[in-house]
Protein backbone atom coordinates (compact mmCIF):
# COMPACT_ATOMS: atom_id res chain seq x y z
CA UNK A 1 0.00 0.00 0.00
CA UNK A 2 1.27 3.14 -0.95
CA UNK A 3 1.60 5.77 1.79
CA UNK A 4 0.23 9.69 0.67
CA UNK A 5 3.01 11.65 2.11
CA UNK A 6 2.49 15.37 2.66
CA UNK A 7 4.45 18.19 1.34
CA UNK A 8 6.64 20.53 3.55
CA UNK A 9 5.34 23.78 2.63
CA UNK A 10 7.98 25.99 4.53
CA UNK A 11 10.73 24.15 2.43
CA UNK A 12 9.17 25.00 -0.55
CA UNK A 13 10.97 28.03 -1.45
CA UNK A 14 10.59 30.38 -4.94
CA UNK A 15 14.03 29.63 -5.40
CA UNK A 16 13.66 25.93 -5.33
CA UNK A 17 10.38 25.90 -7.58
CA UNK A 18 12.06 28.50 -9.91
CA UNK A 19 15.45 25.97 -10.32
CA UNK A 20 13.12 23.08 -10.98
CA UNK A 21 11.55 25.12 -13.57
CA UNK A 22 14.73 25.91 -15.30
CA UNK A 23 15.96 22.45 -15.18
CA UNK A 24 12.69 21.50 -16.92
CA UNK A 25 13.29 23.98 -19.62
CA UNK A 26 17.13 24.12 -20.30
CA UNK A 27 18.36 20.37 -19.61
CA UNK A 28 20.89 20.53 -16.89
CA UNK A 29 21.36 21.78 -12.92
CA UNK A 30 24.45 23.63 -14.48
CA UNK A 31 22.62 25.55 -17.35
CA UNK A 32 19.12 26.13 -14.33
CA UNK A 33 21.92 27.18 -11.70
CA UNK A 34 23.16 29.90 -14.48
CA UNK A 35 20.13 30.91 -15.51
CA UNK A 36 19.18 31.49 -11.36
CA UNK A 37 22.24 33.09 -10.58
CA UNK A 38 23.45 30.84 -7.65
CA UNK A 39 26.08 28.16 -7.86
CA UNK A 40 25.36 24.49 -8.96
CA UNK A 41 26.67 23.16 -6.12
CA UNK A 42 23.99 25.23 -4.06
CA UNK A 43 21.40 24.60 -7.14
CA UNK A 44 22.09 20.84 -6.33
CA UNK A 45 21.41 21.13 -2.88
CA UNK A 46 18.13 23.10 -3.18
CA UNK A 47 16.77 20.44 -5.58
CA UNK A 48 17.32 18.23 -3.30
CA UNK A 49 16.15 19.83 -0.64
CA UNK A 50 12.74 20.19 -2.61
CA UNK A 51 13.01 16.26 -3.66
CA UNK A 52 12.99 15.80 0.63
CA UNK A 53 9.90 18.61 0.98
CA UNK A 54 7.89 16.72 -1.64
CA UNK A 55 8.91 13.10 -0.33
CA UNK A 56 9.08 12.18 -4.02
CA UNK A 57 12.30 12.20 -6.63
CA UNK A 58 12.03 15.23 -8.63
CA UNK A 59 14.59 14.92 -11.38
CA UNK A 60 16.09 11.76 -13.46
CA UNK A 61 19.71 12.34 -14.16
CA UNK A 62 21.76 11.45 -16.69
CA UNK A 63 25.11 11.89 -18.60
CA UNK A 64 24.14 14.36 -21.10
CA UNK A 65 21.94 16.43 -18.07
CA UNK A 66 19.05 16.45 -16.27
CA UNK A 67 14.83 15.93 -16.69
CA UNK A 68 11.87 15.64 -14.54
CA UNK A 69 10.31 12.84 -13.65
CA UNK A 70 6.63 12.69 -14.02
CA UNK A 71 6.00 13.81 -10.18
CA UNK A 72 9.01 16.80 -11.10
CA UNK A 73 6.85 17.97 -14.03
CA UNK A 74 3.59 17.99 -11.68
CA UNK A 75 5.14 20.21 -9.51
CA UNK A 76 7.19 22.23 -12.17
CA UNK A 77 3.20 23.07 -13.71
CA UNK A 78 2.43 24.11 -10.43
CA UNK A 79 5.75 26.24 -9.37
CA UNK A 80 5.22 28.26 -12.48
CA UNK A 81 1.62 29.17 -11.51
CA UNK A 82 3.30 29.94 -7.88
CA UNK A 83 5.79 32.35 -9.36
CA UNK A 84 3.48 33.90 -11.32
CA UNK A 85 1.15 34.81 -8.33
CA UNK A 86 4.36 35.77 -6.46
CA UNK A 87 5.42 37.87 -9.44
CA UNK A 88 1.58 39.66 -9.53
CA UNK A 89 1.48 40.44 -6.18
CA UNK A 90 5.30 42.15 -6.71
CA UNK A 91 3.81 44.08 -9.81
CA UNK A 92 0.66 45.42 -7.65
CA UNK A 93 2.75 46.36 -4.44
CA UNK A 94 5.19 48.48 -6.62
CA UNK A 95 2.27 49.86 -8.64
CA UNK A 96 0.86 51.42 -5.48
CA UNK A 97 3.86 53.10 -4.27
CA UNK A 98 5.18 54.67 -7.76
CA UNK A 99 2.03 54.49 -10.40
CA UNK A 100 2.20 52.91 -13.82
CA UNK A 101 5.95 51.80 -14.25
CA UNK A 102 7.83 48.70 -15.04
CA UNK A 103 9.13 47.20 -18.02
CA UNK A 104 7.25 45.33 -20.70
CA UNK A 105 8.76 42.57 -22.63
CA UNK A 106 7.42 41.23 -26.06
CA UNK A 107 8.54 38.60 -28.03
CA UNK A 108 7.65 38.90 -31.90
CA UNK A 109 8.07 37.62 -35.09
CA UNK A 110 10.30 39.63 -37.69
CA UNK A 111 7.54 41.03 -39.66
CA UNK A 112 5.56 42.38 -36.92
CA UNK A 113 9.03 44.03 -35.44
CA UNK A 114 10.04 45.48 -38.08
CA UNK A 115 6.76 46.77 -39.94
CA UNK A 116 4.32 46.93 -37.76
CA UNK A 117 5.25 47.64 -33.87
CA UNK A 118 7.63 50.74 -34.36
CA UNK A 119 5.16 52.76 -34.69
CA UNK A 120 3.13 51.13 -32.59
CA UNK A 121 5.40 51.20 -29.74
CA UNK A 122 6.01 55.09 -30.64
CA UNK A 123 2.11 55.93 -29.84
CA UNK A 124 2.59 53.72 -26.32
CA UNK A 125 5.46 55.38 -25.30
CA UNK A 126 3.75 58.85 -25.41
CA UNK A 127 0.83 57.67 -23.46
CA UNK A 128 2.54 55.80 -20.93
CA UNK A 129 5.85 57.42 -20.45
CA UNK A 130 6.64 55.93 -17.11
CA UNK A 131 6.91 52.05 -18.96
CA UNK A 132 10.17 50.79 -20.71
CA UNK A 133 9.74 47.85 -23.43
CA UNK A 134 12.34 44.67 -24.07
CA UNK A 135 11.98 43.66 -27.50
CA UNK A 136 12.79 40.04 -28.14
CA UNK A 137 12.64 38.94 -32.23
CA UNK A 138 12.29 35.11 -32.85
CA UNK A 139 10.42 32.91 -35.86
CA UNK A 140 6.56 32.77 -34.51
CA UNK A 141 6.84 29.44 -33.16
CA UNK A 142 9.54 30.38 -30.80
CA UNK A 143 7.11 33.94 -29.81
CA UNK A 144 4.69 31.35 -29.04
CA UNK A 145 6.99 28.87 -26.87
CA UNK A 146 8.25 31.99 -24.80
CA UNK A 147 4.52 33.11 -24.22
CA UNK A 148 3.61 29.81 -22.72
CA UNK A 149 6.24 29.33 -20.31
CA UNK A 150 6.19 33.04 -19.06
CA UNK A 151 9.92 34.46 -20.34
CA UNK A 152 7.81 37.04 -21.74
CA UNK A 153 4.34 39.34 -20.99
CA UNK A 154 3.29 39.22 -24.45
CA UNK A 155 4.00 38.24 -28.06
CA UNK A 156 2.81 39.58 -31.71
CA UNK A 157 3.33 36.38 -33.91
CA UNK A 158 1.57 35.01 -37.47
CA UNK A 159 -0.60 32.04 -37.43
CA UNK A 160 1.20 28.88 -35.93
CA UNK A 161 -0.10 25.48 -34.60
CA UNK A 162 1.14 24.73 -31.14
CA UNK A 163 0.52 22.21 -28.48
CA UNK A 164 -0.03 25.46 -26.03
CA UNK A 165 -3.13 26.37 -24.47
CA UNK A 166 -2.95 30.68 -25.43
CA UNK A 167 -5.16 33.70 -25.73
CA UNK A 168 -4.99 35.23 -29.46
CA UNK A 169 -6.32 38.34 -30.39
CA UNK A 170 -6.05 39.32 -34.26
CA UNK A 171 -4.57 42.74 -34.59
CA UNK A 172 -3.98 42.53 -38.07
CA UNK A 173 -4.32 40.61 -41.79
CA UNK A 174 -1.41 40.31 -43.52
CA UNK A 175 -0.42 38.52 -46.98
CA UNK A 176 2.71 36.50 -48.31
CA UNK A 177 3.62 37.54 -51.59
CA UNK A 178 6.16 36.22 -54.16
CA UNK A 179 9.21 38.50 -54.20
CA UNK A 180 11.88 37.91 -57.51
CA UNK A 181 14.57 40.25 -58.59
CA UNK A 182 13.23 42.94 -61.57
CA UNK A 183 13.56 40.91 -64.73
CA UNK A 184 13.77 37.13 -63.09
CA UNK A 185 10.09 36.23 -63.35
CA UNK A 186 7.67 36.64 -67.08
CA UNK A 187 4.29 38.09 -65.10
CA UNK A 188 1.36 38.20 -66.27
CA UNK A 189 -0.77 40.85 -64.25
CA UNK A 190 1.47 40.41 -61.54
CA UNK A 191 1.00 36.79 -61.09
CA UNK A 192 3.50 34.14 -61.64
CA UNK A 193 2.54 30.46 -63.57
CA UNK A 194 3.47 27.84 -61.04
CA UNK A 195 5.89 25.91 -63.34
CA UNK A 196 8.24 29.51 -63.16
CA UNK A 197 8.34 28.34 -59.39
CA UNK A 198 9.03 25.52 -59.99
CA UNK A 199 12.21 26.14 -62.05
CA UNK A 200 13.80 28.68 -59.51
CA UNK A 201 15.46 28.10 -56.21
CA UNK A 202 13.04 28.55 -53.76
CA UNK A 203 14.11 31.17 -50.53
CA UNK A 204 12.20 30.37 -47.19
CA UNK A 205 12.89 30.95 -43.65
CA UNK A 206 13.70 29.01 -40.27
CA UNK A 207 11.32 25.98 -39.79
CA UNK A 208 9.29 27.61 -37.14
CA UNK A 209 8.08 30.62 -39.03
CA UNK A 210 4.66 31.51 -39.89
CA UNK A 211 5.62 32.77 -42.93
CA UNK A 212 7.13 29.41 -43.86
CA UNK A 213 4.15 27.42 -42.81
CA UNK A 214 1.87 29.60 -44.42
CA UNK A 215 3.54 29.52 -47.80
CA UNK A 216 3.72 26.21 -47.60
CA UNK A 217 0.32 25.02 -46.79
CA UNK A 218 -1.36 27.21 -50.04
CA UNK A 219 1.39 25.94 -52.38
CA UNK A 220 0.81 22.59 -51.18
CA UNK A 221 -3.05 23.03 -52.05
CA UNK A 222 -2.29 23.72 -55.46
CA UNK A 223 0.17 21.39 -56.02
CA UNK A 224 3.16 23.25 -55.93
CA UNK A 225 6.21 21.39 -54.25
CA UNK A 226 9.42 23.44 -55.42
CA UNK A 227 12.27 21.16 -55.88
CA UNK A 228 15.22 23.41 -54.90
CA UNK A 229 14.51 24.82 -51.42
CA UNK A 230 17.28 26.66 -49.63
CA UNK A 231 16.69 27.92 -45.92
CA UNK A 232 18.34 31.10 -44.61
CA UNK A 233 17.26 32.42 -41.22
CA UNK A 234 15.50 35.49 -41.80
CA UNK A 235 13.19 37.80 -43.64
CA UNK A 236 16.19 40.29 -44.05
CA UNK A 237 18.32 37.49 -45.41
CA UNK A 238 16.05 36.18 -47.79
CA UNK A 239 15.22 39.99 -49.61
CA UNK A 240 19.21 40.10 -50.05
CA UNK A 241 19.51 36.85 -51.39
CA UNK A 242 16.53 37.44 -53.91
CA UNK A 243 18.65 41.27 -54.85
CA UNK A 244 21.63 39.10 -55.50
CA UNK A 245 19.37 36.98 -57.95
CA UNK A 246 19.82 33.68 -56.06
CA UNK A 247 16.33 32.84 -56.54
CA UNK A 248 12.75 33.35 -55.34
CA UNK A 249 11.20 34.34 -52.01
CA UNK A 250 7.87 34.73 -50.27
CA UNK A 251 7.46 37.20 -47.33
CA UNK A 252 4.90 39.39 -45.74
CA UNK A 253 3.84 42.22 -47.91
CA UNK A 254 4.62 44.23 -44.81
CA UNK A 255 8.08 43.88 -45.45
CA UNK A 256 8.17 44.00 -49.55
CA UNK A 257 6.13 47.28 -49.42
CA UNK A 258 8.71 49.53 -49.37
CA UNK A 259 10.64 52.32 -51.06
CA UNK A 260 13.53 50.95 -51.69
CA UNK A 261 13.08 47.36 -51.72
CA UNK A 262 10.44 47.95 -54.41
CA UNK A 263 14.05 49.63 -56.62
CA UNK A 264 15.57 45.84 -56.91
CA UNK A 265 12.63 43.26 -56.32
CA UNK A 266 9.24 42.96 -57.20
CA UNK A 267 6.81 41.51 -55.53
CA UNK A 268 4.07 38.74 -57.43
CA UNK A 269 0.85 36.22 -56.77
CA UNK A 270 1.12 32.88 -57.95
CA UNK A 271 -1.40 32.03 -60.72
CA UNK A 272 -3.82 29.32 -59.41
CA UNK A 273 -2.77 30.31 -56.11
CA UNK A 274 -5.47 31.91 -53.50
CA UNK A 275 -3.79 35.08 -51.37
CA UNK A 276 -1.76 33.71 -48.75
CA UNK A 277 -3.38 35.53 -46.02
CA UNK A 278 -2.90 35.15 -42.75
CA UNK A 279 -3.63 36.99 -38.98
CA UNK A 280 -0.96 38.86 -36.78
CA UNK A 281 -1.25 37.78 -33.67
CA UNK A 282 -1.64 39.63 -30.11
CA UNK A 283 -0.44 36.35 -28.08
CA UNK A 284 -0.97 36.14 -23.75
CA UNK A 285 -0.52 33.38 -21.69
CA UNK A 286 -4.20 32.05 -20.04
CA UNK A 287 -2.64 30.78 -16.95
CA UNK A 288 -0.70 34.44 -15.57
CA UNK A 289 -1.92 37.50 -14.72
CA UNK A 290 -0.83 40.42 -16.63
CA UNK A 291 2.00 43.10 -15.37
CA UNK A 292 0.43 47.02 -15.10
CA UNK A 293 2.63 47.36 -18.01
CA UNK A 294 1.46 44.39 -20.24
CA UNK A 295 -2.09 45.16 -19.05
CA UNK A 296 -1.78 49.13 -19.91
CA UNK A 297 -0.27 47.36 -23.85
CA UNK A 298 -3.47 45.55 -24.19
CA UNK A 299 -5.81 48.01 -23.47
CA UNK A 300 -3.86 50.43 -25.46
CA UNK A 301 -3.89 48.10 -28.64
CA UNK A 302 -7.87 46.97 -27.95
CA UNK A 303 -8.89 51.03 -27.70
CA UNK A 304 -6.62 52.64 -30.06
CA UNK A 305 -6.27 49.89 -33.29
CA UNK A 306 -2.74 50.28 -31.93
CA UNK A 307 -1.04 47.86 -34.51
CA UNK A 308 -3.70 48.08 -37.04
CA UNK A 309 -1.58 50.70 -38.71
CA UNK A 310 1.75 49.93 -39.61
CA UNK A 311 4.82 52.03 -38.94
CA UNK A 312 5.35 52.85 -42.79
Amino acid sequence: MTTVRDVRVESVSPLRLRLLLEVQRRGSIAAAADACAVGQPSASMHLRTLEAATGRMLLRRNGRGSGLTDAGSVVAGHAARILAVLDEMQNELETLETGEHGTLTIATSETAGVAVLPGALQRFAERHPGVAVSIETAPSGSVLRRVAHGDVDLGIAGETRTAHTLDRTTILDDEIVGIAAQGRLRLDAGCAEPDAIDGNIVLVGPPDSSTRAVTDRYLARAGIRPRRVWELDSASAVIHAVRAGVGIGFLSWLLVDDADAREQIVAFRVAGVEPMVRPLQLIRSVDRRLTPAAAAFVTFVARNAGLAAPAG
